[in-house]
């Protein structure tokens, strides 16, 4: 396996949520690097069904209420994803609308940049959506689909690792 190859594959070994952060902020270029990731992200039909609204940690404290872990709290971002579905591809056979797929793939995406920064990361889906619409003056339309805290973790947290399940679990070959 060649190194860049083998660089991809350990990224995601060394992917995790974090829930405890230094006081380090977040460089803005590296924070900036990670937006674009979220803007160049694929979607069903290229409709790009999202927004996200970056809150620093200067200022959030009303915000930060909202969360049930202590930890967040300290996180120098948080990004709140929101899903439009008016803006979404809608599959046809059975209308499945695609505008939670479509921010997810975006924020997982950026997640997996993150880990390349070193930048910690956790998804927060534990949150009151209304309580988070409203403190950020959201649309009705629009969907919350989780918060995602983001700062460098503390250093005890680096090498944690906890199990998985076994590839024979989840995976099926051919058919059920």
């Amino acid at each position: 396996m060649d190194l860049e190859l083998e660089n991809f594959y350990s990224l995601y070994d060394r992917r995790k949520s974090i829930r405890e952060f230094t006081s380090r902020p977040i460089e803005r270029d590296v924070l900036g690097r990670l937006l674009r990731v979220l803007n160049r992200a694929q979607s069903a039909a290229n409709r790009q069904p999202w927004h996200f609204i970056v809150i620093e940690r200067e200022g959030r404290d009303e915000f930060n209420n909202l969360f049930y872990k202590e930890g967040f709290k300290d996180a120098p971002v948080a990004i709140a994803a929101f899903a439009d579905p008016e803006a979404a591809w809608v599959r046809k056979n059975d209308g499945v609308n695609y505008a939670w797929v479509d921010v997810t793939i975006a924020v997982t995406e950026m997640i997996g940049a993150a880990t390349a920064e070193g930048v910690g990361t956790c998804w927060i889906a534990a949150i009151d959506p209304v309580a988070v619409k409203l403190q950020l003056g959201v649309p009705e339309r629009l969907e919350l689909v989780g918060v995602i805290v983001l700062g460098y973790p503390e250093s005890h947290l680096v090498h944690e690792r906890k199990p998985r399940k076994p590839l024979e679990e989840i995976v099926r070959y051919g058919k059920w």
